[in-house]
């Protein structure tokens, strides 16, 4: 049995759209299960609703039932723990929660995580030693959160950790 050029594109064919149509339908299919990058789909507004709704609703509901019970979003080191991504993870996931006006609940509790982390991580990184991504990506989320409306207050001796971050220290830049 011979199969042709023809048959082979029309199978090709049906494969893409059968992948598309999973993709438009529930785009968090295809992409790991990351908080951080679920977020920033969530923050995609729908043109074909003039932008006040979100592209990804799907992706919006994954952060809303995937929180943490300690308020983050994202993954736990080998004792159980928040890692250090959780920060801009949960920044992310807070600002696509503001951003389409959603989970106030889960918005104040990721905030309270985000305090409550800050300080202890001030504790463990007292030479400042952060890894170089976070030296771009937390004050980058710190920034996108603050035009989104929300206002980080950091107490008094967490403001080193912020300043530390933006300022491009050079033990932050070799880590």
């Amino acid at each position: 049995m011979e199969i042709s050029l023809e048959t082979i594109q029309t199978q090709v064919n049906k494969i893409k759209n059968n992948i598309l149509v999973q993709v438009i339908e529930n785009p968090s299919s295809f992409i790991s299960a990351s908080a951080y990058d679920t977020a920033w789909l969530a923050m995609i507004s729908d043109p074909k609703e003039n932008n006040e709704k979100p592209m990804f609703k799907s992706c919006l509901e994954w952060v809303l039932s995937n929180q943490r019970p300690e308020g983050f979003w994202g993954e736990r080191d080998c004792n159980g723990n928040p890692t250090i991504d959780s920060l801009p993870a949960t920044l992310a996931c807070i600002v696509a929660l503001k951003m389409w006006d959603y989970g106030h609940e889960h918005i104040e509790k990721g905030l309270a995580f985000l305090r409550q982390s800050l300080t202890e991580i001030k504790i463990e990184n007292i030479n400042g030693d952060y890894p170089r991504w976070f030296a771009i990506v937390f004050p980058g989320m710190v920034e996108l959160a603050s035009r989104a409306g929300l206002r980080i207050m950091f107490a008094d001796d967490m403001k080193g950790i912020v300043a530390h971050s933006f300022s491009g220290n050079r033990k932050i830049l070799q880590t």
